[in-house]
């Protein structure tokens, strides 16, 4: 059974995962960032997390139209496996090597599909869209800027779906722990997006409240 945030952090005290030698509290490492969001059911093996990642893709298939896309942080990739299954595409891109071991495990037929790029280096083909889900949220200001440099010059989607939580978590220390350092209103995401040219539409992604899909200006009509 999936555990709750107040659970897994009662969990974390007694284990010492997020906190360092003196008791303080740390950022999980790849290792405990995977095991805490399999253990608040957080992957495939959960049927709730499935049906969410099963619905978002049907919207996908019904409202976008597409054929090739880019995931950035894809996590245990049941998205990843939903769009493929579905014909769609896409390359699934992350930094964390026990969730890409996880997403090998499962869907194997295509690992290939999954590729370890923690900053976002390597070379990619363009594509008609980006899907980023509860992950920049994860990185500094400067490692947006690199990202939304590289989607604009390479990859060149004309649309993204995204979602990050504009929320400070009310229990002490989990948001230090779980890395979300660049906590950001929904408004403040609108102005880095048509800074770089994409501008928020009126459909309603269906996998966070806060979610967002932008439209580079091109085809806005």
């Amino acid at each position: 059974m999936a555990k709750s945030i107040e659970e897994m952090i009662a969990d974390n005290k007694r284990s010492g995962r997020g906190y360092d030698e003196s008791g303080k509290v740390r950022a999980l490492t790849d290792k405990e960032f995977f095991d805490v969001s399999c253990e608040m059911g957080w992957n495939q093996n959960n049927p709730e997390y499935r049906r969410l990642f099963e619905f978002l893709t049907d919207w996908i298939m019904k409202t976008l139209r597409i054929r090739t896309a880019i995931e950035i942080g894809a996590g245990p990739g049941y998205l990843l496996y939903c769009l493929n299954k579905r014909g769609i595409d896409c390359t699934g891109v992350d930094g964390n090597p026990y969730s890409k071991a996880f997403f090998d495990s499962m869907h194997g037929e295509i690992a290939d599909k999954y590729i370890i790029d923690k900053y976002l280096e390597k070379t990619y083909a363009p594509v008609d869209a980006l899907f980023s889900v509860e992950v920049f949220e994860h990185i500094p200001d400067e490692g947006i800027a690199n990202i939304m440099d590289k989607v604009s010059n390479e990859l060149k989607p004309k649309i993204i779906l995204f979602s990050s939580t504009p929320y400070a978590d009310p229990n002490p220390g989990w948001d230090e722990q779980w890395g979300h350092i660049n906590i950001k209103r929904t408004s403040e995401w609108h102005e880095l997006f048509a800074s770089y040219d994409f501008h928020l539409h009126q459909a309603k992604p269906p996998v966070t409240e806060w979610a967002a899909l932008y439209v580079h200006s091109s085809i806005m009509s």
